[in-house]
């Protein structure tokens, strides 16, 4: 199914795009017409004129300057989001960094905040991420998710479930946002509400470890336990991030394994 958000963002970039080069069309096509009139005019030369041609040709320049520029930094972006989606941090890093020296945004601050986030240089990354939130006032789902998640990591649920929640009113965190409370609850022996938050996934495919680990939970609290190694079988340890290495290993203890 197309990502409805993906596509309106591509087309409002698009768009943005194109009247930011149709507008430097115009200031250049009138610096022409208007040094054209002033070469044309018989002796002494038109200075209002010639001071008229010189002021739009500047604002041409300009406009011409700063659009690549302002350009460059959304192409290095975008490039930068296709590497992190990958998976290759450290490209998207230089990337984002590449694109934040062409056009310094509170998303490029913020992007590369994450990516030092998830390489491991925390402070940085969340002083990074914080700079951001303050230049656009505001929050971004990207960097509310990833930040959520870290501080999951870390065991401080208390300051990440804010963030995921915050995070989860884009569609493209939903969903995974939902599986961590579920993880949440099922850690904290509300099996029923874990339940609950995975009544969604019951009928689908497990395709993602997070998914596998809550309905293993689950499975074992119904006494399943065939089913719930099956279910950790699909994803080796060395596949695993250290976040949820920790979770099969102890799983896997209470399955007797």
């Amino acid at each position: 199914m197309p990502n409805i958000g993906s596509y309106t963002a591509d087309v409002t970039l698009i768009l943005f795009e194109a009247a930011k080069y149709f507008a430097l069309l115009v200031f250049c096509v009138l610096a022409i017409r208007l040094w054209r009139r002033w070469a044309g005019r018989s002796a002494p030369k038109d200075v209002p004129g010639f001071f008229c041609a010189v002021a739009v040709t500047l604002l041409a320049l300009a406009i011409g300057y700063f659009s690549m520029r302002q350009s460059l930094g959304a192409l290095y972006s975008h490039y930068g989001m296709k590497a992190f989606r990958d998976g290759r941090l450290p490209q998207a890093l230089s990337l984002f960094e590449t694109a934040d020296g062409n056009w310094p945004t509170a998303d490029t601050a913020g992007q590369k905040g994450v990516c030092l986030l998830l390489l491991g240089d925390a402070d940085k990354g969340r002083a990074l991420i914080a700079q951001a939130r303050t230049r656009r006032k505001g929050d971004s789902p990207f960097e509310d998710f990833y930040e959520g998640i870290f501080l999951f990591s870390k065991g401080d649920t208390d300051r990440a479930v804010p963030l995921l929640e915050a995070a989860s009113s884009s569609d493209d965190y939903r969903w995974s946002v939902i599986k961590i409370f579920a993880v949440i609850d099922l850690e904290a022996n509300r099996v029923a509400d874990a339940a609950r938050l995975m009544q969604p996934f019951m009928q689908v495919e497990v395709t993602e470890p997070d998914q596998a680990y809550v309905l293993a939970g689950l499975k074992l609290a119904d006494g399943k336990k065939t089913e719930a190694r099956a279910l950790l079988d699909k994803f080796p340890a060395a596949g695993l991030s250290p976040m949820w290495q920790g979770r099969y290993a102890k799983l896997r203890a209470q399955l007797g394994d």
